[in-house]
C-alpha cells in the first residue's frame, strides 16, 4: 500500500503563525481512538452507542435503534469499500453509482438547463487581478450571487477554480468572508470563481429545512439543498465556458466545510472538473452515525441517502483526478476515524489506478478552521496537477475588500427570486394517482409497488416467520396480556394481546400512535364484544404509546436513520409487519385487520400494501398527505398517501367517522376495479371488524 503523507501541525489562531510543522511518513491504515460523543466516551466508528439515562421503555427503544442503525452504517461503509477495493472491482459499478448519486441529488441525469441570464454588475480592481460581481440564474429566476476574480496579467486563457463558501454569515453572502481564497488564487494566476451557498447569499434559500424548520417533507421528496448546491456549481461550470478568459479543459473546485461537501458531490457527478480539494468535510458514515455527528451539520451536508451510498462512494467516483483532501484532528464535525477509514480506501483505490500520488490526505494539528497553510497546500496541488509547473512559495498577503463592496445587487437583489422556494419545486411530488382505465392503473400499482419494495421501504429487513416473543413491562388493561419482541436484531417492540375463549371472527392489529395509553386503546375498542369474539394485539412501534421519545431525540433519530436508507416512521412500519406475522401465528392463520389513529393510520396504510394477507384496514383520522406523515425517504416522488391507499384494493378499507375529501381518488380507483362496496365510512370501529357497514344497528354504550 503506499505511503501517505500527513503533515502534523498546530495553530496559534487559525489565520495565524505556524507554530510547528512535523512531517511524517506512515503507511495508511485504520486507527481506532477514542472521541467524545455527546459526552459520553466510546470507540469511534465501533457501531455501539453508550445509552443515556435510565432504562425506561422510551430509551431502549432509542438506544436499539441506534444500535441498529450503526449497524447498518458500517454495513453501507463495508459495502462500499468492498466496491472500491480496486479499479476492476469499481469500474463494473461506476456509472450506475454516478447516476444514483444524481438521482439522491435531486436532478437526475438529464436535467434540462434553462438559460443562465447573466449579469455582471460591477468591478474592482486590484493589482494583477480583477474582481466582477456576477449574478446569474442556475434555474428560472433562482439567482446565484458570485464573485469571479480574473488574473490580468495572463498571456491566454487560465484554470479556473470554482471555490464553494461553507457557512459563514454575511449579509452580502458568504462570498465576502472566504474572499482569501479568490485573492490568492488569482494571484498565482487562476480565475475563480467564489459562489455563495443558497443559504447565506443575498437572496433567501434553506439549509436547515429538516434540522430545524419542521420540513420533513423533504425526507419525502428526497430534497436536499446539496443538489441545488451541486446544480449551481455546474451551471457556474457552463457560464465559465463562456469566458475567453478561461481553459475550459482545466477547471478545479475546492471549499471548506459546507464547501468542501459541494465540491466532494460536484466533482463526483461532473467530468469537466479535473482536481479536487475538498477542506474539512469527509469520513464515512459508519462513523458519522455512531459517533452521532449529525447533530452538529445542517442539511446541506447529505444528500437523502435512498441508494445507501457511503462518502467512500464521492472519493471512488473522483478517482482518478487528483484528490487532496484535509483535515483538523481536534475537528468535532469529521472524527479521525471516519477521515482514516476513508483514507485507506482512497490510497488503496488509487494505487490500483497507478496513480497513488494523485490522492494525498493532508492533516493538521487543528480543530474546524480554515489557515494560510491550508491556502497554501491547496495553490500547490493545482499547481501540480492543473497547471504543471514546479514547486512554488504560496504568497497568501491580500489587500482585503469591505464585504459590501463585494455585493452584485448592492442590498436590492431581484423581487422575482424564487430562491426561497426551491424546496418545493427542485424535486416536485408526483401527480396524484387517478383512475384511467384497468390497464394503466394495472401498470401504476405495479411501478408503486416495486418502488416501495426497492426504493422507498427497501430497508425492511426480509420476512423470517413470526417473531419471538418475552414478557412484556406494560401496564396491562383487563383482559389483555404485556409480550414483547425483538424486531431487527435491536429494538424491543411492546405488545398487548388479548385472545378470547372461543375467538370468533377477525383479529385485529391496533397500532399505538405517539402518547396513546393502554387506557384510551381499551375506550376506543370498549364496544368490540357486543359484535364478536375478536382477538386484538396492540403493538406499540418504537416511540409510541406512553413511550415517546423528546423531539430532539426523535429528529436525531431521524437524521442518523436518513443516512442509512431508513427513517423512524420506516423502523416503525417494520415493527408493524412483524406484529401482523406474530398475530396470524397466535391466533392460528384468522384474518387480520389493522387499525392506527392519525400517524399510526399512515403506517397502516403502508403495511397493508406490503402484506396481502393484511384483509381490512380502518383509518382513525388518517394523514392526508406526505406533509403530515408518514416520513418516508422519497415516497413522495412517486405518488401521495390516497394514492399508496389504493394499492390496498380491492382489499378493504374502513374510514372511521369520515372518509377525508382527498381520499376521493383513493374511492375513484376502488370504483374503478369494481370494489366500490370494499371501501367505506363507520361509526363503530367493532361492527366494521365484524362485517357490519350499515347504520342500522345500536352499538350500546
Amino acid at each position: 500500500m503506499a505511503a501517505a503523507y500527513v503533515i502534523v501541525w498546530s495553530e496559534l489562531h487559525p489565520m495565524k503563525s505556524l507554530r510547528r510543522v512535523v512531517v511524517t511518513t506512515a503507511c495508511t491504515g485504520v486507527l481506532a481512538i477514542l472521541v467524545g460523543c455527546g459526552g459520553s466516551p466510546m470507540q469511534s466508528g465501533s457501531g455501539s452507542v453508550e445509552p443515556k439515562g435510565p432504562a425506561t421503555r422510551a430509551n431502549l427503544s432509542r438506544d436499539g435503534i441506534l444500535a441498529r442503525l450503526a449497524g447498518e452504517a458500517r454495513a453501507i461503509t463495508d459495502r462500499a469499500k468492498t466496491e472500491a477495493a480496486s479499479r476492476e472491482t469499481w469500474e463494473a459499478v461506476r456509472e450506475q453509482r454516478r447516476n444514483e448519486l444524481k438521482d439522491m441529488l435531486g436532478f437526475g441525469v438529464d436535467r434540462p438547463k434553462t438559460p443562465l441570464n447573466v449579469r455582471i454588475t460591477g468591478k474592482i480592481e486590484r493589482s494583477g487581478y480583477v474582481v466582477e460581481k456576477i449574478a446569474f440564474e442556475s434555474i428560472s429566476k433562482v439567482y446565484v450571487t458570485a464573485n469571479l476574480y480574473l488574473p490580468t496579467d495572463r498571456t491566454g486563457p487560465v484554470p479556473a477554480v470554482v471555490y464553494v463558501c461553507g457557512h459563514a454569515f454575511s449579509p452580502h453572502g458568504a462570498k465576502t468572508s472566504y474572499q482569501r481564497h479568490g485573492h490568492t488564487l488569482a494571484r498565482h494566476g487562476y480565475a475563480a470563481m467564489v459562489i455563495d451557498p443558497i443559504q447565506i447569499a443575498e437572496t433567501v434559500g434553506l439549509h436547515h429545512g429538516v434540522l430545524n424548520q419542521e420540513m420533513y417533507e423533504w425526507y419525502t421528496r428526497a430534497y436536499s439543498p446539496a443538489g441545488l448546491e451541486v446544480w449551481n456549481v455546474i451551471r457556474g461550470l457552463d457560464y465559465l465556458e463562456t469566458r475567453p478568459e478561461v481553459d475550459s479543459n482545466r477547471f478545479a473546485i475546492t471549499g471548506r466545510s459546507g464547501g468542501a461537501a459541494m465540491s466532494w458531490f460536484a466533482a463526483a457527478v461532473e467530468p469537466r472538473i479535473q482536481a479536487v480539494i475538498p477542506i474539512m468535510g469527509i469520513g464515512t458514515y459508519a462513523v458519522s452515525v455512531s459517533d452521532n455527528t449529525q447533530r452538529m451539520h445542517c442539511d446541506c451536508m447529505y444528500p437523502v441517502n435512498f441508494r445507501m451510498h457511503d462518502l467512500i462512494h464521492l472519493g471512488a467516483l473522483i478517482a482518478p483526478r487528483p484528490l487532496l483532501t484535509a483535515h483538523g484532528r481536534e475537528d468535532p464535525l469529521f472524527p479521525v476515524a471516519g477521515y482514516e477509514e476513508f483514507e485507506a480506501a482512497m490510497s488503496s483505490l488509487y494505487a490500483s489506478y497507478e496513480v497513488p500520488d494523485k490522492f494525498r490526505n493532508l492533516v493538521v494539528e487543528s480543530g474546524h478552521q480554515d489557515s494560510d497553510l491550508l491556502r497554501s497546500e491547496a495553490v500547490k496541488w493545482l499547481d501540480r496537477w492543473v497547471l504543471d509547473i514546479e514547486p512554488r512559495q504560496i504568497d497568501t498577503g491580500f489587500e482585503e475588500i469591505d464585504a459590501a463592496d463585494l455585493a452584485v445587487f448592492g442590498g436590492e437583489p431581484p423581487t422575482d427570486a424564487r430562491n426561497f422556494q426551491m424546496h418545493e419545486f427542485f424535486v416536485p411530488p408526483s401527480a396524484a394517482s387517478e383512475w384511467t382505465g384497468t390497464s394503466a392503473w394495472k401498470r401504476q400499482r405495479h411501478e408503486l409497488l416495486e418502488a416501495l419494495r426497492t426504493k422507498v421501504l427497501q430497508t425492511l429487513p426480509p420476512s423470517t416467520g413470526a417473531p419471538v416473543t418475552e414478557r412484556g413491562s406494560m401496564d396491562t388493561p383487563d383482559g389483555f396480556e404485556a409480550l414483547a419482541f425483538d424486531f431487527a436484531g435491536h429494538v424491543p417492540v411492546e405488545i398487548l394481546l388479548r385472545i378470547p375463549e372461543n375467538a370468533d371472527g377477525p383479529a385485529l392489529l391496533h397500532i399505538a400512535s405517539p402518547g396513546e395509553d393502554p387506557a384510551a386503546v381499551q375506550r376506543l375498542l370498549r364496544n368490540l364484544g357486543r359484535f364478536g369474539r375478536n382477538p386484538v394485539l396492540v403493538v406499540h412501534p418504537p416511540g409510541t404509546g406512553t413511550a415517546v421519545w423528546p423531539k430532539s431525540e426523535w429528529k436525531m433519530l431521524l437524521r442518523n436513520a436518513m443516512q442509512t436508507g431508513r427513517t423512524v416512521d420506516s423502523i416503525r412500519i417494520g415493527s408493524v409487519l412483524a406484529a401482523a406475522q406474530l398475530l396470524r401465528q397466535k391466533t392460528g392463520g384468522r384474518p387480520v385487520a389493522v387499525s392506527g389513529i392519525g400517524p399510526a393510520a399512515g403506517w397502516a396504510i403502508y403495511a397493508a400494501a406490503l402484506d396481502d394477507s393484511i384483509e381490512h384496514v380502518i383509518l382513525i383520522r388518517p394523514p392526508v398527505s406526505h406533509d403530515g406523515g408518514p416520513i418516508l425517504l422519497g415516497a413522495s416522488r412517486y405518488s401521495d398517501l390516497p394514492g399508496f391507499a389504493a394499492l390496498i384494493a380491492p382489499r378493504r378499507i374502513t374510514f372511521y367517522g369520515g372518509m377525508p375529501a382527498e381520499y376521493t381518488a383513493t374511492k375513484r380507483i376502488y370504483e374503478g376495479t369494481r370494489s366500490a362496496s370494499k371501501i367505506s365510512e363507520s361509526m363503530s370501529i367493532a361492527a366494521a371488524l365484524n362485517g357490519r357497514f350499515g347504520h342500522g344497528f345500536s352499538i350500546g354504550m
